[in-house]
């Protein structure tokens, strides 16, 4: 198995982790690629988000609670990325999984003109949206998706990635 991406909301920068930035008023985000989950909090994320000399960001952070257990194939969640593509792109996106086949969130990275349209985040018609400052160190600029695909079984990897394991 390959090298997989993870991120965490934390209150304190964790020891080991590959790259880790302040947020604003409290915390830090950090991210780990490796193929075991490094913290209890951690979410997988495609690592094409991830940029260790990325400029401060804005983001919005959908974190749902522990126990929702929203399948990808929902019509929730792919109406929120059609909806998302249907716009101009922002830096870089992600959802964010626990597992193959639910969604466990998502991560919309904007900077300059972009941060205004964070308030419409899609993804936040699913579980509401933190919209967080974020250090530098972590986050990059992803090439923006054609397009979604739609799940039938649970993905591998974290959208926009573009292909089963």
């Amino acid at each position: 198995m390959s090298e997989r991406a993870w991120l965490a909301l934390l209150d304190a920068a964790p020891a080991g982790a590959d790259h880790c930035a302040p947020v604003a008023g409290g915390g830090v985000l950090a991210a780990w690629v490796r193929r075991a989950k490094p913290v209890r909090a951690a979410r997988r994320i495609h690592p094409a988000v991830l940029d260790g000399g990325g400029a401060p960001a804005v983001v919005s952070l959908v974190l749902p609670p522990a126990g929702a257990g929203t399948p990808f194939d929902d019509v929730a969640v792919q109406h929120a990325r059609r909806t998302l593509l249907a716009g101009p792109p922002f830096d870089a996106v992600t959802t964010l999984l626990r597992d193959d086949r639910h969604f466990a969130g998502s991560l919309l990275v904007a900077r300059g003109a972009q941060v205004a349209r964070l308030r419409d985040d899609p993804f936040a018609r699913i579980s509401p949206a933190r919209v967080l400052r974020v250090g530098p160190g972590l986050l990059g600029a992803a090439p923006w998706p054609a397009g979604p695909v739609i799940e039938r079984y649970g993905s591998a990897q974290p959208w926009p990635g573009d292909r089963f394991a």
